[in-house]
């Protein structure tokens, strides 16, 4: 994985999940070794040590809070990997979402990727899906979501995409 490749991965979490995300980390380390994320991990007291795929950050407890600081220095046009602690992968059919990843990232009309298809998305499509399909150039069909469906699932975007989405939070969401 070269300097160039690596996505930032910014994790939705707090010192009280720590365990969780550590878990969450390994399963993509199992699931796709060479995986380009390089791991962007909230804290407010329980610093963990930087590694090559893992960068901690010094953050608010509250959600908006810590997601508008993990994207402060981001450009709205870089690509992210937006996760949540609570969500991992059990498999991945790694040498498709890498392309499907790459074709993404070169393609101007497009601002987020889901892998999956799944609750809302399949099964309500006609309120959660543009009905116009698109396809690339391996035949892969490409749904448009109508708003933020599915969210909270680990997921690549461009980061304003993130960023416009919970600047709309209300200021009084929980904690992580």
């Amino acid at each position: 994985m070269s300097l160039r490749d690596k996505i930032k991965a910014i994790v939705l979490t707090c010192d009280r999940y720590r365990a969780i995300t550590r878990h969450v980390i390994l399963k993509y380390d199992q699931v796709w070794p060479d995986h380009p994320f390089v791991f962007h991990v909230p804290y407010q007291e329980l610093r963990g040590t930087d590694t090559d795929r893992i960068k901690y950050h010094p953050a608010p407890e509250d959600i908006k809070g810590t997601v508008l600081h993990l994207l402060a220095d981001i450009d709205d046009e870089e690509w992210i990997y937006w996760c949540v602690d609570d969500k991992y992968p059990i498999q991945l059919p790694t040498d498709r979402v890498a392309t499907l990843i790459s074709h993404a990232m070169r393609s101007p009309g497009i601002d987020g990727l889901l892998f999956c298809r799944c609750r809302a998305l399949l099964s309500i499509p006609g309120m959660t899906l543009h009905p116009k399909k698109g396809k690339n150039l391996f035949g892969d069909v490409y749904l448009e979501r109508k708003g933020c469906w599915q969210i909270w699932i680990d997921q690549i975007m461009r980061a304003k995409v993130l960023r416009r989405l919970v600047k709309h939070l209300p200021e009084n969401m929980p904690s992580a």
